[in-house]
């Protein structure tokens, strides 16, 4: 009998900040061939050379692959299993999501999530399911995580009421170089803001003085969280019919940024489009580096209402790191090792949060190092209010 082949991933983009420990806890967990493509070929082959040498292996290889050409990706994708879409490229989603069903491998992406590139991969969704393709969107922990931690918790309640999931977190940005695409992204991000939530048993878009007072422990204390909506949150209420409330709340960056520079920014991305992306982007970055302050770390924090054996319960789950691209390259490993082995893989297209066996997802999530909690709080800290 002849021994299966190891899985071959494409990490395009592979030598970012979240690519390349994407990739470090793939070599450390799987036994898969690992490609780390982009643009810029030198930087691969450097990568693939640390790599290499750091894992005493030779399952790291590089390949040139540039988001803008499809023939480019098409040559570099043709005999991958999955790519994962880890490089800030959003405007060549079409690109790359075309390239891959063109030559039959499989799709992950952990870009920022957007209006833009959620049309384009829902677009190609008859394609996806026709050809069997599995394509998974919005990978990461926020999007990525947030919908997967509310169905973890679902089955503890005999009656979910209220899931709200927050997110706070304080970079050392002085330490983090940005691409320009990357800096566009954060703008497009901004510039698609949607405070919608779930609440009432319908969706509801929020002021946006709406906010949520959330305890997130000693490190970082009470802070003002503001809705912002994730689109994985939408199939909540129908895999869970007694959910009143969910929603997904975010705490600002530093006064700078919050007060100042994202004001700004709104009016000119409204008045400029496009034009105003970059020029704000490197305004947002200098913000971002000037003003932002120790203790540096990331927490999401789950607190669920509803009832078990007919008494009130409460509980609260807390994922933290202080790096905040550990947090974010963890789930995605943690949903790529269910999809290596067969768990969830599936024809469709599919958001991380919503796809991944969530008792397994938590799990994995803390083996690959990410604090993970889970208490019982009689304390309501649930209140929405306009500031």
């Amino acid at each position: 009998m002849s021994q299966k082949m190891p899985p071959r991933i494409l990490i395009l983009g592979g030598y970012g900040n979240a690519g390349l420990l994407v990739a470090r806890f793939l070599l450390q967990e799987s036994n898969a061939q690992i490609v780390i493509a982009g643009r810029n070929l030198s930087r691969a082959q450097q990568t693939v050379a640390e790599l290499n040498s750091e894992f005493e292996t030779d399952r790291v290889s590089s390949k040139q692959a540039d988001a803008a050409n499809k023939i480019s990706l098409e040559a570099a994708f043709a005999d991958i299993d999955i790519v994962v879409v880890a490089s800030s490229t959003a405007d060549y989603v079409g690109n790359v999501a075309e390239s891959a069903l063109a030559v039959g491998c499989d799709y992950l992406d952990l870009q920022l999530s957007s209006p833009q590139k959620l049309a384009v991969l829902d677009a190609l969704r008859e394609e996806i399911e026709g050809k069997e393709r599995c394509f998974i969107t919005d990978g990461g922990f926020h999007p990525g995580v947030p919908a997967a931690m509310v169905r973890y918790v679902a089955p503890k309640f005999d009656v979910l009421e209220v899931a709200h999931v927050s997110s706070t977190f304080q970079l050392n940005w002085q330490a983090l170089q940005f691409s320009d695409s990357t800096l566009a992204e954060f703008m497009d991000e901004l510039n698609h803001f949607n405070p919608l939530i779930f609440k009432n048993k319908e969706w509801v878009t929020m002021s946006l003085n709406t906010s949520l007072k959330v305890d997130f422990g000693d490190r970082f204390g009470e802070r003002y969280c503001r809705p912002i909506f994730l689109e994985e949150l939408r199939l909540l209420p129908a895999m869970i019919p007694s959910l009143n409330e969910t929603g997904f709340y975010i705490s600002g960056f530093n006064w700078m940024t919050d007060y100042v520079v994202m004001p700004i920014a709104f009016v000119m991305l409204r008045v400029f489009g496009q034009k105003a992306k970059l020029p704000m982007g490197k305004v947002f970055s200098w913000s971002l580096k000037k003003f932002s302050l120790p203790p540096f770390g990331a927490i999401l924090q789950l607190e669920a209402r509803g009832l078990k054996d007919k008494k009130n319960r409460c509980l609260q789950m807390q994922l933290r790191h202080d790096d905040v691209y550990a947090l974010t390259a963890v789930p995605v490993v943690a949903c790529l090792l269910q999809y290596l082995n067969g768990d969830i893989r599936r024809p469709g297209l599919w958001f991380q949060a919503d796809l991944v066996e969530p008792v397994q997802f938590l799990t994995d999530i803390e083996k690959l190092g990410i604090n993970v909690d889970l208490i019982d709080s009689l304390s309501d800290q649930l209140i929405l209010q306009d500031t």
